[in-house]
């Protein structure tokens, strides 16, 4: 039966709803936002009802001119717009010509709708002014869902794309940042080891020999350390780097952190910095199955981080217990009272080369290793690693470690653990 309302046959055949049928799971993926504009209000309601009814999870907007279409398109961005031919003041052809001319709207798929029977001429200028599509009425339900269908598959095709797009570009970008920041990371040592080998000459004086010979030590100590971070990124790709478990004592733990935190201070020059250890003395004296030197690689570049990113003010290091679903954790941390970190940064800086400011520029060098390579190695110790941070108020990291269970263990799930923290204040 035909509707003269609205132009649109009722009902489907057998066959036509079968189709239809297959339509619709494909639709349940990505988006659908559908902006119908025609003058005449049966025609809109008709319309609506007929894509709310073939399209699963279908959002339709109405307008009833076209001037205000093209307002509404550009606010709501739309995946495909139904566009009636003949309205007054402007028609659909003029309508889709300002859709696809704008900036803002050119990416919105718009197919064309005329009740009358229309030449090859008005298809050509329906086309001419950027129609992705052209039905005429009257037109049955299978064969509108079908093209919408076909609208939807083309916008999320080309979703992905952009995405895939934005990907590459970030790509280019990293890889330009990264090759950046390694150049300037080994040339500053470089240059300080070439420099300071030319200084030394027959009439150099005995002082100034074991000066320059210092700094040419350190700095190739700083090569060698960023060489072997370099090594240790391949290992944990390749899943070749080795855990050692072993029984470890909390104490010398804490011991060690101690040493670094004031070895990194001496050689900052951050005299101003004070050092604090919190320990919990009743878990000090416990063992955990784990590997010491792993953990200590893991502790000992928060130490240097937070010393690095903090001006004035302290360091805090230490440990405490925790329970939760009757296992029991050690939690280390440490704390700073440095720069502190966004929100949006907090797991940025545990991804592979990527730093806050990853600019030529910045004032805390460094290439964006150390985090990744920690994470890495407290997920391989069967433990977690993260950061709570207040920009301007400092940082604390924390590593957490199963006091029950080895390294690797699956008695714990990384929600248990999410779950076990406490904010050490």
């Amino acid at each position: 039966m035909f509707c003269c309302r609205c132009n649109f046959s009722f009902p489907l055949s057998f066959n036509q709803q079968e189709n239809l049928t297959e339509l619709q799971p494909v639709l349940y993926w990505f988006m659908r936002k559908i902006l119908v504009i025609d003058d005449r209000q049966g025609n809109l309601t008709s319309v609506k009802a007929t894509l709310e009814d073939a399209i699963p999870n279908c959002q339709v907007i109405d307008s009833k001119s076209g001037k205000e279409g093209i307002e509404i398109a550009r606010n709501e961005q739309p995946d495909v717009i139904l566009l009636d031919v003949v309205m007054p003041d402007m028609d659909g052809y003029e309508v889709c010509r300002r859709l696809k001319t704008n900036d803002q709207t050119r990416h919105i798929h718009v197919i064309l709708i005329s009740a009358y029977e229309t030449t090859s001429n008005n298809k050509v200028k329906g086309f001419s002014a950027g129609a992705d599509a052209f039905l005429i009425r009257p037109i049955e339900r299978a064969e509108l869902a079908a093209q919408i269908t076909s609208m939807l598959r083309i916008s999320q095709t080309e979703q992905r794309l952009k995405e895939a797009l934005e990907k590459a570009r970030e790509s280019d970008r990293l890889k330009s940042a990264f090759l950046a920041t390694m150049s300037h990371e080994f040339r500053t040592p470089l240059n300080a080891i070439i420099g300071f080998s030319a200084l030394l000459t027959p009439e150099t004086l005995p002082e100034e020999v074991l000066k320059y010979g210092k700094t040419i030590h350190d700095n190739g100590h700083i090569l060698l350390k960023l060489v072997e971070d370099l090594f240790e990124i391949t290992l944990i790709e390749s899943g070749e780097i080795m855990i050692n478990t072993e029984e470890v004592s909390i104490r010398p733990i804490l011991t060690h952190m101690l040493e670094v935190a004031n070895q990194e201070r001496s050689q900052l020059r951050k005299t101003n910095i004070d050092i604090r250890v919190n320990p919990d003395h009743e878990i000090c004296d416990q063992v955990i199955q784990s590997d010491s030197a792993r953990i200590k690689q893991i502790l000992s570049h928060l130490i240097r981080n937070a010393m690095k990113f903090t001006l004035e003010g302290s360091v805090e290091i230490g440990c405490r217990k925790e329970s939760w679903a009757g296992k029991q954790y050690v939690t280390f941390f440490v704390k700073d009272t440095g720069i502190g970190i966004l929100n949006d940064h907090q797991q940025l800086i545990f991804e592979l080369f990527r730093q806050v400011d990853d600019t030529y520029s910045r004032p805390f060098q460094g290439a964006g290793i150390g985090l990744f390579i920690s994470k890495k190695l407290a997920g391989l110790l069967g433990g977690e690693l993260w950061v709570e941070s207040t920009p301007g108020n400092g940082s604390t990291f924390f590593l957490n470690l199963s006091l029950t269970s080895e390294p690797g263990s699956k008695g714990s799930s990384q929600d248990d653990l999410s779950c076990s923290r406490r904010k050490i204040s």
